[in-house]
C-alpha cells in the first residue's frame, strides 16, 4: 500500500523542508502539499489521508482550529478519535503549544528547526501506527443475520450503538433506527466483540459509540441515556478503559 501524507504549511520553504525530509526516509507515497487550513479541509472532505503535517501557526484558520474540526467530522462519522486517520503530527516553532495538542488527540508533536533524526524517529513511529491501522480495517465486517417480521437481514455488528432486552425480545439501536426481534441479549453478549459490554441486564453497549458515563448512566453518542449497574461501574471503567487503548495503539 503507497502512504498518502499531507503537508499543511503557510510557508512554503517549511513544506518543501518536510517533503525532502520524507523522501529521506525511502517510504513509498504520495505527498501533497496545502497552504492554508481552508484549502485542507475542503479537500480532506472528498478524500482521506493517512498522515497529516499541520503547521499550528498559520495565518486564517490555524492549525489548532483545523485539527479540532477534523476530529469533529471523524466523531460524527462515529470513528473513534484515537486511532483515526489521518495521523495528525503537528510541526511548530513553539513548543508551548505541545499541551493543546493533546486536547484534539495529535499522535506527535515536531518543533521547529526540525532536526533530521528527530523527524526520522517520529515518521518511522508514525508509518508503524499507520501499518497496524490499515492491518486492522482490512479484516471483514462482523454482520448479524435478523429475521424482523417476514423479512432477513444483515446488520453490521460495528454500526449496532447498543443492544435493549425488552421480553422475549431484543432491540438494536442503530444510528436511524431500531430494529426489533425475538432473541436473547446473553447470547449476544457472547457472540459480539469485546467492544461490546453489558452495563446492565437490559443494556448490551458498544463502546465505540460511547459519548461520556457516570456512575448510575451512560450516554451513547445518539443522545440516548442507558442505567449502569452499580455492580457492573468498575468493570465497565477498566474495560472502557482498555478498549481506548487499544484502539489508540
Amino acid at each position: 500500500m503507497e502512504l498518502d501524507i499531507a503537508i499543511c504549511d503557510d510557508e512554503k520553504y517549511a513544506r518543501k523542508l518536510i517533503r525532502n525530509l520524507i523522501e529521506k526516509q525511502g517510504i513509498r507515497c504520495k505527498v501533497t502539499e496545502f497552504s492554508s487550513g481552508k484549502e485542507l479541509l475542503e479537500v480532506l472532505r472528498q478524500k482521506a489521508v493517512d498522515i497529516l503535517f499541520l503547521d499550528v501557526s498559520m495565518e486564517g484558520m490555524d492549525g489548532m482550529a483545523v485539527a479540532k474540526q477534523l476530529r469533529s467530522q471523524a466523531g460524527e462519522r462515529g470513528e473513534a478519535v484515537w486511532g483515526s486517520l489521518p495521523l495528525l503530527i503537528f510541526v511548530t516553532g513553539y513548543p508551548e503549544y505541545m499541551m493543546d495538542a493533546f486536547s484534539v488527540n495529535a499522535f506527535q508533536f515536531l518543533v521547529k528547526p526540525i532536526k533530521e533524526q528527530e523527524f526520522a524517529a517520529v515518521f518511522a513511529q508514525a508509518v508503524r501506527e499507520w501499518r497496524c491501522l490499515a492491518a486492522r480495517r482490512q479484516k471483514p465486517p462482523r454482520e448479524l443475520l435478523v429475521r424482523a417480521g417476514n423479512a432477513t437481514r444483515k446488520v453490521l455488528v460495528e454500526d449496532i450503538y447498543y443492544v435493549e432486552s425488552s421480553n422475549r425480545k431484543v432491540i438494536l439501536s442503530l444510528s436511524h433506527e431500531k430494529i426489533i426481534y425475538y432473541g436473547k441479549i446473553g447470547q449476544l453478549e457472547e457472540e459480539f466483540p469485546k467492544s461490546f459490554f453489558r452495563v446492565h441486564k437490559g443494556y448490551l453497549v458498544n463502546m465505540k459509540y460511547v459519548e461520556r458515563y457516570s456512575r448510575t448512566e451512560v450516554r451513547m453518542k445518539n443522545g440516548d441515556v442507558l442505567l449502569i449497574s452499580k455492580y457492573k461501574y468498575q468493570e465497565f471503567v477498566k474495560a472502557y478503559l482498555d478498549y481506548i487503548l487499544e484502539e489508540n495503539y
